[in-house]
């Protein structure tokens, strides 16, 4: 509780309230108003009635722009996301999308329908995401004594875009529960805002990106079904690297009468880019969540063959060629051990060096499997992918290649240049892949 009273001594301000004492010699009345306590956590629980907040000796002018961001890290990204591998396709609560498909979008009533009576905040993938924070405003009277509080709930709805290098986000409030003697709704004030930061690491930097939308004022605004709409985006011209990255850190705020400043509810991360090999148009995704490839398994009468040789390599590596002692293979979650898309493209000359590695490496390892010749029908599997800075052209032996059906090869090899493309995977940028039954 004293935590809690601390932080909002910090943000809070009352305008000229007046002392119990000074309150009883005149006989004025208690005048009331009210302020934003922000979202209900276990370390900021909602203050019963009676409490006291802090009361400012003077007024203080109202900020209209939020705090600034630092400049998002890679190390901070890497936080943000770890543990977060969105769902598999079959257990995927956002209307059963593959992670070929990102439509529909989620939108803020199918938030609540995923969310229920739970809270929280995620990505429910590259594209979508949720987020649902009970929240609560405080009516004061003139001793700055909470008399009534009206408690609710903000649910976000968050998509990112295959086509333009902007966010979307739309918030509605419900669940309201006003408790006491609460201020009037279409007085009080209830306002929404974003900010974000830039990027800055060793691999590129990037300004802030662009916030523009609007939200509604009033309680009452809130109360009728209004919605805030902001979008969050970058100009191609801001992005650095062949592929025009723009990171930026992004957090929601809120505020109502007394607030001097914003008080966060939210905090993500989105990346735009105008990847060519992708897409002309650019596109934007979130990155608090690992990319995994989930699109193969071992009972696929169209991939079964390929499916089933990465999972051996990633779970009995010993039975697979070549043969080495300690023979690792990255890619599974489990491992902790990520792919890395390797793109061929001329501004990175490296990474296309390592492509045309992994190929000669493993035509010779293909070779060395059956001197005599590929068998009829059949082509030469590798795993990691070609397309992966893990390929053989690491040259540590810890990769496999398997004579494989020609047709299942090549169905396999579609499947993941289209995943490739439809969750926006750039070059250099890590992913999963794991293997069903």
């Amino acid at each position: 509780m004293t935590r809690r009273i601390a932080a909002l001594a910090a943000i809070l301000t009352a305008a000229a309230l007046l002392s119990p004492q000074a309150a009883r010699a005149d006989q004025a009345p208690a005048s009331l108003t009210a302020v934003f306590g922000g979202a209900i956590t276990p370390t900021t629980p909602l203050l019963p009635l009676g409490a006291h907040l802090p009361t400012m000796r003077a007024p203080q002018p109202t900020h209209d722009t939020p705090p600034t961001l630092a400049a998002l890290t890679q190390a901070e990204e890497q936080a943000a996301k770890q543990g977060h591998y969105g769902t598999a396709p079959a257990q995927n609560p956002a209307g059963a999308r593959t992670s070929l498909q990102s439509d529909p979008y989620i939108t803020v009533q199918g938030c609540r329908d995923l969310y229920g009576d739970q809270t929280g905040a995620s990505p429910l993938d590259r594209f979508n995401y949720c987020a649902i924070r009970p929240s609560v405003i405080y009516t004061l009277n003139a001793d700055g004594a909470i008399v009534g509080t009206t408690t609710f709930r903000f649910v976000t709805a968050g998509r990112g875009d295959k086509g333009s290098r902007s966010m979307y986000f739309t918030t509605g409030a419900d669940r309201f529960v006003d408790i006491g003697t609460v201020s009037s709704p279409a007085t009080t004030t209830l306002e929404l805002t974003y900010s974000t930061s830039g990027y800055s690491d060793w691999d590129g930097t990037n300004p802030a990106c662009t916030v523009t939308g609007n939200s509604p004022l009033k309680v009452l605004n809130w109360k009728q079904g209004s919605t805030s709409v902001f979008s969050i985006s970058s100009a191609k011209t801001d992005g650095y690297s062949g592929d025009k990255i723009s990171r930026c850190g992004i957090a929601q705020w809120g505020r109502s009468d007394l607030n001097v400043g914003w008080l966060q509810l939210e905090r993500t991360n989105g990346r735009m880019d105008s990847s060519t090999y992708i897409g002309s148009l650019g596109g934007s995704i979130f990155l608090d969540v690992f990319p995994v490839f989930w699109d193969y398994s071992k009972s696929s009468p169209t991939h079964g063959a390929v499916a089933q040789h990465i999972w051996d390599a990633q779970n009995q590596p010993a039975t697979t060629y070549p043969v080495k002692a300690g023979k690792s293979v990255p890619g599974s979650i489990s491992s902790g051990k990520p792919l890395h898309r390797a793109a061929d493209v001329v501004w990175d000359v490296d990474s296309s060096t390592r492509v045309k590695a992994n190929r000669t490496n493993r035509v010779a390892a293909c070779t060395s499997l059956s001197p005599s010749g590929t068998p009829a029908g059949t082509q030469c599997d590798e795993y990691p992918f070609a397309s992966t800075w893990e390929g053989a052209g690491v040259g540590d032996g810890n990769f496999s290649v398997r004579y494989l059906p020609s047709a299942q090869n090549g169905a396999a090899g579609t499947l993941l240049a289209s995943w490739y493309t439809n969750q926006r995977i750039l070059g250099r940028e890590e992913y999963y892949i794991e293997i069903g039954a």
